[in-house]
């Protein structure tokens, strides 16, 4: 990483383009510098589901109108604040692990979320990338320094403005000046209203196999012709875009007549729940209530029988779920599993009652 006296803003002629820009800020500005090619939009996987299945990625307010955002994730307290004309933008970040993402990434327990506030919450995160170079030459594209949410940064257009960013800041990745850095790690892209991916889509980042599959699978309940089209977009990506910093679902099988899920146990989650837990004076949490719903399905896919336990977890010691002594449903050759934490979904996978064999 250059000085912070080295390199605060991109050098340019005037005969550059938004290209020669980005290439010099992967050399330059950025570790990773695979990051300096994308423009990133964060979400949980339901929405990614309705985004993928409509093609469109829309503005929080034509979302809400068009009854599209199955999640709502964003903190209350941050939108009630923010300028109304910012949540009629369809807005990306230039980079992920941003401020937000560590406190919204992954299920926390309430009490620990931004504020307390129930809604900063992203269960299962997905990461749409897009084509950066691309996106800045859409006709009404604007970007902005630094974050939009409360009351509204500048925005700017054009080539020249975008040179002067403060790329340095923006990439930083360290700890070392992070009380400079914060906001400008939130710098924004802002195209009004709604885009058309497919112009610009270049992958769908996932936690791990399990998420992953999940995103398959509410495609293929909801649109087998979205899931033809993006399923090879839909990756599992481990570095360097997760904090992991959350509770997810590690692995969910069944055996004979028993489910088993197996819950995340990061170090830098317990690191999290141990640092909010140490702001707000709590020395415990209550129990989260959880549950898990099976769907017995046959070759068709038509549900024979459904059911759903629910079960009372310490997202602090809990690593694993169990439901045992399933009944044998005749007719039915596989079981669709969701594990939902506060009627979040958690997973979404299709198991096959031949005990090894896996369905994607």
């Amino acid at each position: 990483m250059p000085g912070w006296d080295e390199c605060q803003s991109t050098i340019v002629n005037e005969n550059m383009d938004y290209g020669e820009i980005i290439q010099q800020n992967i050399k330059h500005h950025a570790r990773p510098s695979w990051w300096c090619k994308y423009a990133f939009h964060f979400t949980d996987v339901s929405n990614a589901a309705s985004i993928l299945r409509s093609g469109r990625l829309y503005s929080r307010r034509q979302a809400l109108n068009h009854n599209v955002m199955l999640n709502d994730n964003a903190s209350r307290q941050v939108i009630d604040i923010t300028d109304s004309e910012v949540i009629s933008n369809v807005r990306f970040y230039f980079r992920p692990q941003t401020p937000t993402q560590y406190y919204n990434e992954g299920y926390k327990h309430p009490l620990l979320r931004f504020h307390g506030d129930p809604n900063a919450n992203v269960p299962v995160p997905v990461f749409f990338l897009f084509d950066l170079e691309k996106l800045l030459t859409h006709p009404d594209v604007e970007f902005s320094e630094v974050s939009q949410a409360g009351h509204r940064a500048t925005t700017c257009k054009g080539i020249e403005a975008f040179s002067r960013f403060n790329f340095n800041y923006i990439y930083d990745n360290t700890y070392d000046n992070f009380s400079i850095t914060k906001n400008y790690r939130q710098a924004e892209i802002l195209i009004p209203n709604h885009i058309d991916i497919n112009n610009y889509l270049s992958y769908v980042l996932c936690r791990n196999s399990i998420e992953q599959t999940t995103l398959l699978n509410l495609l293929r309940s909801g649109s087998a012709d979205a899931l033809e089209q993006y399923k090879n977009f839909i990756r599992v990506c481990k570095e360097d875009v997760f904090y992991d910093n959350g509770i997810y679902v590690n692995s969910c099988e069944c055996n004979n007549d028993s489910v088993y899920v197996t819950l995340s146990d990061s170090y830098e989650s317990y690191q999290y729940n141990r640092r909010e837990m140490l702001k707000q004076g709590l020395t415990e949490l209550r129990l989260v209530e959880a549950s898990i719903c099976i769907e017995w399905l046959d070759d068709g896919d038509c549900m024979l029988k459904q059911a759903r336990a629910a079960i009372q977890v310490d997202i602090q010691k809990t690593k694993e779920l169990h439901l045992r002594s399933l009944p044998v449903i005749p007719g039915a050759t596989k079981l669709g599993i969701r594990v939902f934490f506060e009627k979040k979904l958690m997973c979404y996978v299709i198991r096959s009652l031949m005990p090894s064999e896996l369905l994607e």
